[in-house]
């Protein structure tokens, strides 16, 4: 998430003027059109989030329940893009060129982080079973 925080998520033509998409701006030509830093702000408390996650390793279900809120986070990330993409130009007059990394590493996040829950509730209940057999 923080790759996708600092690295140029779309690049697009407008009136055969180049726009670059970033979480912290619209750049038109290399000057700042429009401010986004609200995307950036979305993509660190991500990062945050995950990386507080990774030490709760003794709190299971605090675990689960903190990695299933970051997947909203960032499944919120790509929903206001999509709101900015289509408040800030007409998107009628972008022409695509291309997709930035900043919009495939969410995705990959989003794929590490459910898997990360699937076994998470695995130890949860591998653990809750050998509880069981001491008592």
């Amino acid at each position: 998430m923080l790759t996708a925080s600092v690295t140029p998520l779309a690049e697009f033509i407008y009136h055969s003027d180049k726009v670059v998409f970033e979480a912290m701006g619209v750049y038109l030509n290399g000057t700042l059109s429009d401010s986004t830093w609200g995307l950036f702000v979305i993509g660190a408390i991500s990062s945050v989030l995950s990386l507080v996650t990774l030490f709760l390793y003794k709190k299971r279900m605090v675990q689960i329940r903190l990695s299933i809120f970051n997947t909203m986070v960032m499944v919120g990330f790509y929903l206001y893009f999509g709101y900015i993409l289509y408040h800030v130009n007409r998107v009628e007059d972008l022409q695509f060129q291309r997709v930035g990394m900043g919009m495939i590493m969410p995705v990959i996040a989003i794929i590490l982080t459910i898997l990360a829950i699937r076994k998470i509730g695995a130890d949860e209940a591998l653990v809750r079973s050998l509880n069981r057999l001491r008592r």
